[in-house]
């Protein structure tokens, strides 16, 4: 599969939907419709470039909400229909060759006109359509364009509505239909699909009946289609809840799985050889075979067979190989089962009888502890386990035994006892002196190097212990975790450095943590958090998968896939191991004494078929900042946030943009950031960022010599809890930082929407300390904050006026009113004591400024009415040239309406020189290489500008 990106002459809207004539093979007549315009392509299949071809383009007067074609017998002609929004049917015949002629046969019109949000068509010729709408009342709609009620002309005609089904509670969002099985299906606000039963397809008497209701969805549902697979008839639909369910002709949920990371997904598809293909408000396409996913959905977690005894059952149970699991009984027996042959559970030879509080397993090593006792076994075969270890080594119960590597292991018991054992003889290598001898419940550890080890506990402390001798370990630093319960579950080593390290661990929560660790100076610190879809997380595969638990399912989630496997298992609180073998994920878990085993394929989405096609790792949500960074690696680096709470560090090198880290440290959306270069690192830039929840957060990135990036999150704030006086407990709006020529101090400003601009200090050596120092109230809402040369501080509002603060905020300079509404955006140019200010607001207008900087006198206004019409929410000052007296001085501009217009602004000429594809614009960025980043549902760059 290759991208093509289609030529067109017309103002681009959404586009909304497909039609294809496959009828003149070996080209497709392809038509695309975006709200009010349409366009005609022909495809040719024997080119494997730009096969597509621009034909025809037209406008409408309603919007499009569906189309199709019907079947022609004459070659290079065709005929279709295009269906409004107010139940308007256009029928349009054309012909390709000799000439391209198009002509409307008739324009059709049902008596019924409500507002349309979705719309099925079917029928292979004009006089067999039967059209199926839904609209915002849950109504589903039938009409025909046959036996007119009225007729204007030979050409105007309205036709009778021939049923009205209350449907749903909410919009209709998707309708399908199925003739071979005659069903139909609907989604809506109301979280459901509905199936339905057509009759009489086709015919004035055509009957719909409801058949059943099914609910899988946690939000709106705004796709569903019909699919046939190996004979059988399947129901898939997409939500926003980012989920994909299959559902089976009968109702029943047959497969469930969250696609594109939280993204809503907006249409489904599915190919001749079943693959369906999804896409969404991330960007992307996601494909999967749905093969295996019918294959598979009978493979439902089966109960093993119970011990022969009544009274006694498994209580510990661990995978040994992929064929073979082991199994822990209340009567401190050890079994083990071949599943591929579903056997019975047989006794291990020679296990020893002593309570048992421990089992785990590594490498075909099995252990089991008890008080004081420690036995090792070897698996040499489904029925041979030699027993290499039997012998005590602590002075009370063992609560923990693990695995550091093949040499060496970490041993815990309830006395307070540590110990790291070497070779499988647990020969003593040092003591570990806990930081807690009452709670030694060791969850997890990791070597860092010979001298240096990394334990967590179930108190949620992560702690570095070092060698203060040659035979022990004692703890340097600890990190506490309080809203972790149960401690970390696994550490990952990532990067082991002669003086430092860095290393992810996670535990019984929904977030990834990083650590760095310094090794000379012994200082642990955190650097970054990751949210992840879990609950809770388990274990951490490879490069990039997760094992963790939500409600009652285990999960397998990618960081690359997102969620790749889920089964129901009752809950995360019980014995439960896995096994993983080329992408096969294997689960057995013990639930109401019983020993389940379960056997799936890891659901991969199908990259080979997309593997030309660039995963889009923007933001999932509108991105409302985005700044370019100055570096010195030859290529352009962003960093932006939005909606979605996320600040995404991304590279844009040879026309892709590549994400290279991700900031998840606001819990809500993130209205504005602004960068700091350090000047003594020449990679290193600390992002200051504000947002909802009245949250301030300071982090660093950095680049490192082999171009890898690091992310530390240095501190977060509330405010409204920094002072008695001040109250800021609403969303801040804009910041603005100013740093010390001497010391490590910033000052910053911070505008919240109660009105107040607040200054606070704040310093590098101290994260933690944020000290205010004053604040001053507007009686609107600020929205941007603007430096000019270090010593005057913009501020616009809502009300559409801009200020001129001096650095302390004790005085002001001036107070224009540019705007009779908000302000959205604005940008500065300071040609030696002039200062130009370009301007765009709510009311549509562009503001042109000059302002003088000895006497803060506005030496001239320009404004420009007209240009867009719709709010404008981005422009960006551009100096093509170095500064002289005859260079020029250009600002580029775009709104709601995504139109760009180039002002001259000496000569006050403006033009229209274009048009973006991004919706909802939020603002605009040009860089050094005349490079145009417009943002907001979405990044276009536009390059290079042609001034």
């Amino acid at each position: 599969m290759s991208k093509s990106v289609l030529s067109s002459r017309l103002r681009p809207g959404k586009i909304h939907g497909f039609a294809l004539d496959p009828n003149n093979y070996p080209e497709t007549t392809v038509l695309a419709y975006s709200e009010n315009e349409y366009s005609l392509y022909t495809y040719n299949h024997n080119k494997k470039k730009n096969g597509f071809k621009l034909i025809y383009e037209g406008k409408t007067k309603d919007w499009i909400n569906a189309a199709t074609f019907f079947a022609e017998n004459l070659k290079n002609r065709g005929q279709f229909v295009l269906h409004m929004a107010h139940s308007t049917l256009i029928y349009i015949k054309y012909v390709l060759t000799p000439y391209l002629k198009f002509d409307v046969s008739e324009l059709a019109q049902c008596c019924d006109c409500s507002i349309l949000y979705y719309s099925r068509l079917h029928g292979n010729s004009y006089n067999e359509l039967t059209i199926f709408s839904g609209n915002a009342f849950g109504e589903l709609l039938v009409w025909q364009p046959s036996s007119a009620i009225n007729s204007k002309s030979a050409m105007c005609k309205t036709f009778p509505l021939l049923l009205r089904i209350q449907a749903h509670n909410g919009v209709i969002h998707a309708i399908d239909l199925n003739v071979s099985s005659q069903i139909l299906t609907t989604t809506s606000d109301d979280r459901s699909v509905k199936y339905w039963r057509v009759e009489n397809l086709g015919m004035r008497n055509v009957s719909v009946k409801p058949m059943l209701s099914c609910f899988g969805h946690s939000s709106r549902i705004m796709c569903a289609i019909i699919a046939k697979i190996g004979g059988f008839v399947y129901i898939i639909s997409g939500g926003e809840d980012s989920h994909v369910c299959i559902w089976s002709h009968a109702g029943d949920l047959l497969f469930k799985r969250r696609l594109h990371f939280g993204a809503p997904i907006w249409r489904l598809g599915v190919n001749n050889s079943s693959i369906l293909y999804s896409t969404g408000s991330s960007g992307n396409i996601v494909t999967c075979s749905l093969n295996n996913i019918v294959k598979s959905h009978n493979n439902v977690a089966y109960a093993l067979d119970d011990i022969d005894l009544k009274i006694e059952f498994i209580r510990r149970v661990k995978f040994v190989k992929e064929s073979v699991v082991i199994g822990l009984s209340n009567m401190n027996r050890l079994y083990y089962m071949k599943l591929s042959q579903k056997g019975k559970w047989v006794l291990v030879n020679d296990f020893p009888s002593y309570k048992c509080t421990v089992l785990e397993v590594s490498n075909d090593i099995i252990v089991t502890c008890g008080l004081r006792r420690i036995t090792i076994y070897h698996f040499e075969g489904p029925r041979n386990y030699k027993k290499i270890f039997d012998d005590e080594r602590m002075t009370g119960t063992i609560r923990s035994f693990i695995f550091l590597n093949q040499n060496y292991f970490l041993v815990a018991d309830d006395s307070g006892s540590c110990m790291l054992l070497k070779g499988h003889d647990l020969r003593l290598d040092s003591h570990i002196v806990l930081l807690d001898p009452r709670d030694p419940c060791i969850t997890a550890a990791l070597i860092i190097s010979k001298n240096c080890i990394l334990l967590g506990d179930r108190k949620g402390r992560v702690m570095l212990y070092s060698r203060s001798n040659e035979k022990t370990f004692t703890c340097k630093k600890t990190l506490i975790y309080r809203e972790v319960k149960f401690g970390a579950n696994f550490f990952k080593l990532l990067r082991l450095t002669t003086f430092d390290a860095y290393v992810m661990f996670g535990g019984h929560e929904s977030v990834l943590k990083y650590i760095h660790i310094g090794l000379s100076e012994c200082s642990i610190s955190i650097t970054q958090r990751i949210n992840v879809p879990l609950s809770w997380i388990e274990a951490f595969l490879g490069n990039d998968l997760i094992l963790g638990f939500n409600d009652n399912h285990i999960v397998a989630w990618s960081r690359q896939y997102d969620v790749l496997a889920e089964i129901a298992c009752g809950g995360g609180h019980r014995c439960w191991h896995y096994f993983i073998n080329n992408g096969i994920i294997n689960i057995v878990f013990i639930k109401q004494r019983k020993v389940f085993c379960y056997k799936n394929y890891l659901f991969k989405p199908m990259s080979k078929i997309i593997k030309n096609l660039r995963f889009n790792t923007w933001h999932t949500r509108n991105c409302n900042i985005l700044r370019l960074l100055e570096h010195s690696q030859p290529q352009t680096l962003i960093v932006s946030a939005g909606d979605d709470n996320v600040i995404k560090v991304t590279n844009f090198l040879n026309n892709a943009l590549n994400q290279c880290a991700e900031i998840q440290s606001h819990v809500s959306s993130v209205r504005c950031l602004k960068v700091y270069k350090l000047q003594s690192n020449e990679n290193t830039w600390i992002i200051f960022s504000v947002g909802g929840r009245s949250q301030l957060c300071i982090s660093l990135f950095n680049v490192n010599r082999f171009k890898e990036f690091y992310v530390h999150e240095l501190c977060t704030h509330t405010l409204q809890n920094m002072s008695k006086n001040v109250s800021q407990d609403s969303r801040l709006m804009a910041i603005e930082i100013a740093k010390d020529s001497v010391t490590d101090c910033f000052l910053l400003y911070i505008a919240g929407s109660d009105g107040r601009i607040c200054q606070y200090l704040w310093n590098l050596k101290k994260k933690t300390d944020l000290k205010f120092q004053i604040a001053i109230y507007l009686k609107s809402c600020p929205i941007m904050l603007h430096w000019i040369n270090g010593d005057l501080l913009l501020l616009t509002t809502t009300s559409g006026e801009i200020y001129g603060f001096n650095k302390t905020l004790s005085e002001k300079c001036f107070q224009l009113q540019l705007h009779e509404t908000g302000i959205n955006t604005i940008d500065t140019y300071v040609v030696k004591n002039l200062l130009h200010i370009v301007s765009g607001g709510d009311d549509e207008n562009i503001k042109y400024t000059t302002v003088n900087l000895k006497n803060f006198k506005v030496e001239c206004q320009t404004k420009f009415v007209g240009l867009h019409n719709s709010q404008v929410n981005a422009l960006s000052i551009h100096c093509p040239h170095k500064w002289n007296e005859k260079s020029e001085i250009l600002a580029f501009t775009c709104g709601i309406d995504k139109q760009i217009f180039k002002i001259d602004l000496k000569s006050r000429k403006y033009v229209r020189v274009g048009f973006t594809c991004i919706a909802d614009i939020k603002g605009m960025k040009i860089d050094d290489y005349n490079r145009m980043y417009l943002y907001g549902s979405g990044l276009q760059i536009i390059y290079p500008l042609k001034a």
